[in-house]
């Protein structure tokens, strides 16, 4: 599983002294890749006392349906007992490799159409994908067909 890191140092202009913040990531829906069903349990980490923390997240990039992580960030007294939580609208697409939280988040696109143009029709396709058949670098090229495929969820 690819990790997501990042840091939690400050609140409200003061560092973490004295609070103890447990950070939950959420799928959107639940998913599939690889034949692996994956359920939107949360997946929740603890910063470390410098603020740290690294989260194992499944890739988003190559679910069968559009994919990625909401978040809630819970704050716990000294005892571990619930004292308010955050929300923010942010959503975490997470690739096969990871990466650093603040380079990962982002709104999610509001057209999730994808069309290929290539002479071979593209590998474990999302449903609704599209393939326009034709070699895009070659108009003359006479295996241009034209035919244009859409995958269809069953």
């Amino acid at each position: 599983m690819p990790n997501v890191t990042g840091t939690l140092t400050e609140v409200g202009g003061g560092h973490l002294v004295g609070k103890y913040p447990e950070i939950h990531f959420t799928l959107n829906a639940p998913n599939s890749k690889s034949g692996v069903m994956l359920p939107t349990e949360p997946v929740t980490v603890q910063p470390a006392s410098d603020g740290s923390f690294t989260a194992p997240l499944q890739s988003t990039t190559d679910m069968l349906d559009d994919a990625w992580y909401t978040l809630s960030i819970q704050w716990l007294d000294a005892g571990g007992n619930y004292v308010r939580a955050d929300f923010p609208d942010w959503a975490l697409q997470v690739p096969t490799g990871g990466g650093s939280f603040s380079d990962l988040f982002g709104k999610p696109p509001t057209n999730t159409r994808m069309v290929y143009v290539s002479l071979t029709a593209p590998e474990n396709p999302r449903p609704f994908t599209m393939w326009l058949e034709q070699n895009p670098l070659n108009d003359a090229d006479p295996l241009n067909t034209g035919k244009l495929y859409e995958w269809r969820q069953l």
